[in-house]
């Protein structure tokens, strides 16, 4: 570990309200912990009453300092996520905050490059740095949420170029990305999601205050290859590009559809789709006559309103599933059409 690395850890460490003095002391509280307990010739002679076996016993073999690395790893995530209120801004602060309880904590925290793929745009350049060292080339995770940290300012605004930027050079490492932002930021954000990202697994967009929005844009130039679940609220992508294809959930709200034929063919690619929510929308244009119904075999969740009645039925009348536990509005829709028109 380099000087500028340990002096930015010790510093935040500081935040803690630990001192080198007092992780030393727990060292070697540590230590005594470790070595075995001798008695004196009188204690030999006395026996354990049984209120004093299972401390003893618990003691002995379940000290936190001895667990191994991988469980320890599970009670220091399990400590940062149930302890943080607002997760994604204050990870790192609460994650060094941990790496100050002994010298294998810090050791432990510090050495774990999945501990460190978060990148928030909250981040201060230092901290930023620091957790893309110690990642060590795992997948990132980006959060952004523009509508809470920027309002416009010079200085807020070029934050946020830095930030992208930074992210965008690493876009290949993309696992997943969740952006909020305003529409002065629109931009902005969107030519940071030009470019392919073939490890991307997840992706969310909100566009604060935009609704029903029509203009389409050409994420990743259709390069995403491991997406499989997209949320999209306020922003719409291009129907047509295979960036949404083989999804297994699919949430859109905010958004115009020129036709609903162009979201029943998006959707015809993903024939292993789970999930699909399309709330607060609407179209344009209800399905053509020659608009192929399609199936989703898969489907276990569905939510669908655009607008009005008539297009949510004439979208409902385009997916065809016949299975018994098939989602509750398909289902619903089928008792009614089968009571209007009953079969002879």
């Amino acid at each position: 570990m380099d000087q500028n690395d340990t002096a930015y850890s010790d510093a935040l460490a500081c935040s803690a309200n630990k001192t080198a003095a007092s992780r030393d002391e727990e060292d070697d509280a540590d230590e005594l912990e470790d070595r075995p307990r001798t008695r004196t010739p009188s204690q030999e002679s006395e026996s354990p009453s049984e209120s004093d076996l299972p401390f003893e016993q618990g003691s002995r073999h379940v000290p936190i300092h001895s667990l191994p690395t991988e469980l320890l790893l599970e009670v220091i995530r399990l400590e940062v996520l149930w302890y943080i209120p607002n997760l994604p801004e204050n990870y790192y602060s609460r994650l060094v905050g941990l790496s100050g309880v002994c010298s294998r904590w810090y050791h432990v925290i510090r050495d774990s490059p999945d501990l460190w793929t978060r990148m928030h745009g909250s981040d201060s350049p230092d901290i930023y740095k620091l957790a893309m060292k110690r990642s060590s080339g795992r997948l990132l995770d980006i959060v952004l949420e523009a509508d809470v940290l920027y309002e416009g300012q010079d200085e807020e605004r070029d934050h946020l170029g830095w930030f992208m930027a930074e992210v965008r050079s690493h876009v290949d490492r993309w696992r997943s990305v969740d952006l909020s932002f305003p529409p002065l930021w629109t931009d902005d954000i969107t030519c940071s999601l030009e470019e392919p990202a073939p490890n991307l697994e997840r992706l969310s967009l909100y566009a604060v205050e935009r609704w029903c929005t029509s203009y389409e844009y050409n994420f990743f130039f259709g390069e995403a290859p491991k997406l499989h679940d997209v949320k999209l609220e306020g922003i719409a992508i291009c129907w047509d590009s295979e960036a949404i294809h083989n999804l297994t959930a699919f949430d859109l709200s905010s958004i115009t559809f020129d036709c609903t034929d162009d979201i029943l063919a998006a959707l015809s690619h993903s024939p292993q789709l789970r999930t699909l929510v399309i709330k607060d929308c609407t179209t344009r244009s209800m399905a053509s006559a020659s608009c192929a119904s399609i199936q989703l075999l898969q489907l276990s969740v569905l939510d669908v309103d655009l607008g009005g009645p008539d297009a949510t039925e004439d979208f409902l009348d385009h997916i065809k599933d016949d299975r018994d536990d098939a989602p509750a509005q398909l289902l619903s829709r089928r008792k009614r059409v089968e009571g209007e028109h009953p079969r002879a």
